[in-house]
């Protein structure tokens, strides 16, 4: 059987995309050389690029002289793309409810081959270290990315963990038994948590929205302090969580899964 060719693509499509991505990565501008070697392209290549970038609005240049960012048609791309994800409205509203309830920061995220991505967040009553952001997450160092870790294929996530693992456990990586543990308290207590034992007190919940074939398509998280939210089954905000996720996965068409 005579395989099939690779399509035909336009490689300065491709290419600008890796221009995009590289900015992507950031939170901040990014100074044209060190956009270029990061895209593998030359400074006077990757200029070039970004002229028509910023020309059609994908990217943007900074107030500071050679810095870009991304632009605003970079922002609408991404709300139209995230409002295209099945599902993401109604998560969307347990995020403000679960927010207005508890009066915790919430979230709710989602799985790509990049990582765990936090598409929308509500702030809650407490502001700076325990907010969350919307982007690209941590596997190791969110309730969240303990789920994913839980639930998805060893193969999808080993390479996050290590990524991670010196910075925040130190030592030999041991993703077995980090997605042991976390399988073990998803099945104990259908949530997993985030305590922190630094000077933040920083303190994470998060539960699994299932879908109709069993898989979790989004989670949902809260996150406060030791001193204004508990972890324990029994506190209203874990009863909050995990009654903003069953209302979710019974909208998708999800069953409540049992716990140990």
């Amino acid at each position: 059987m005579q395989e099939k060719k690779p399509r035909r693509g336009i490689q300065s499509v491709e290419i600008a995309f890796r221009i995009l991505n590289v900015m992507q990565g950031s939170q901040q501008a990014m100074a044209l050389k060190d956009i270029a070697p990061l895209a593998d392209l030359t400074t006077s290549a990757a200029n070039n690029y970004l002229v028509s970038l910023v020309r059609i609005g994908l990217a943007a240049a900074d107030e500071k002289p050679g810095h870009y960012r991304l632009g605003p048609a970079a922002l609408s791309l991404g709300v139209s793309a995230i409002q295209q994800i099945d599902g993401f409205e109604i998560v969307r509203r347990e995020v403000t409810n679960l927010r207005d309830i508890t009066r915790r920061s919430a979230a709710v995220t989602t799985w790509t081959d990049d990582g765990p991505l936090s598409l929308f967040k509500q702030d809650g009553d407490q502001r700076g270290a325990f907010e969350f952001r919307t982007g690209l997450i941590p596997m190791l160092s969110s309730a969240a990315g303990k789920i994913y870790a839980a639930r998805l294929p060893p193969n999808l996530t080993a390479h996050l963990i290590t990524q991670e693992w010196e910075a925040v456990f130190g030592g030999k990586v041991d993703a077995g038994k980090f997605r042991d543990d976390a399988s073990r308290e998803l099945k104990r207590k259908g949530y997993t948590t985030i305590v922190r034992s630094d000077l933040t007190g920083y303190v994470s919940i998060a539960a699994p929205i299932v879908d109709w074939n069993g898989d979790v398509r989004f989670t949902l998280s809260l996150a406060g302090t030791r001193a204004s939210m508990k972890v324990e089954p029994s506190s209203d905000q874990v009863k909050a969580l995990l009654a903003s996720a069953a209302s979710a996965t019974q909208a998708l068409g999800g069953k409540i899964e049992s716990r140990d």
